[in-house]
């Protein structure tokens, strides 16, 4: 069975750093979209052949960034990649343009009842899902420690400090740390790999759900050191890889 393709607008561009992109979309199609927090679309990427004849679209994947609670609009977050398909014809769009998805997709969805501590791990634009997720149950879920390492390489590639000090609004025990692992002297904050500061993290004491985007070495890493932990309730440990 063919699933239903959607037709969004472009009602925003957002250039956060060189490398990555938002696009605040709008359903024009239908009158809405329904999904669960942690899911995914899939983006029709336009083909030509040789002699620029239409060919069958490429399908790539993104998360969604923005609140489950939107059926009409949401934001994607996408990285560049050399040589990449999507990212190609992405930052190749003015603004005015039509785009086909279809979804949802995907399984990992926010654990309810959920635990006393929630651990995010990302990066690069793994954060798309943890923001939704963060959005999606802030005020359903505001008491509960939420804690998130964001990992990325050097000063000039963060982004959304606005986004998540607007979070922290709402969630008192809301925390979040940048982990670059190719800064220069002047950065202060936390250096190297993200998966290098679970012992920040009390997870052996704390019931604790762990949701992971991103790097896959990183997530194998991690994954290898919290469920090594005598005990530790595997159902509460949640990955999506993609490098």
């Amino acid at each position: 069975m063919s699933r239903i393709i959607y037709n969004y607008k472009i009602n925003k561009i957002t250039d956060h750093t060189k490398q990555i992109r938002e696009l605040d979309l709008q359903v024009i199609s239908h009158p809405e979209f329904k999904f669960r927090a942690g899911q995914f679309v899939m983006l029709h990427v336009p083909q030509t052949d040789e002699n620029g004849q239409p060919m069958k679209a490429a399908l790539r994947a993104y998360s969604i960034a923005t609140t489950e609670h939107d059926l009409q609009k949401f934001r994607l977050i996408f990285k560049f990649v050399d040589n990449g398909v999507a990212s190609k014809y992405v930052w190749g769009l003015k603004g005015d343009e039509i785009l086909n998805f279809t979804g949802p997709f995907g399984k990992v969805f926010f654990q309810e009842p959920p635990t006393e501590q929630i651990v995010f791990f990302n990066t690069g634009s793994g954060i798309s899902q943890h923001f939704c997720y963060l959005e999606s149950k802030m005020k359903q879920y505001p008491e509960l420690k939420y804690k998130m390492y964001f990992g990325l390489r050097y000063e000039e590639d963060i982004y959304y400090r606005e986004e998540l000090e607007a979070l922290k609004k709402h969630l008192p025990n809301f925390e979040y740390h940048y982990v670059l692992s190719r800064p220069t002297e002047k950065w202060t904050g936390k250096k190297g790999y993200i998966q290098n500061f679970l012992t920040e993290i009390d997870y052996k004491n704390t019931p604790t759900t762990f949701y992971l985007c991103g790097n896959g070495a990183m997530i194998k890493d991690v994954k290898h050191q919290v469920l090594e932990v005598d005990g530790f309730d595997k159902t509460r440990f949640w990955a999506e890889a993609f490098d």
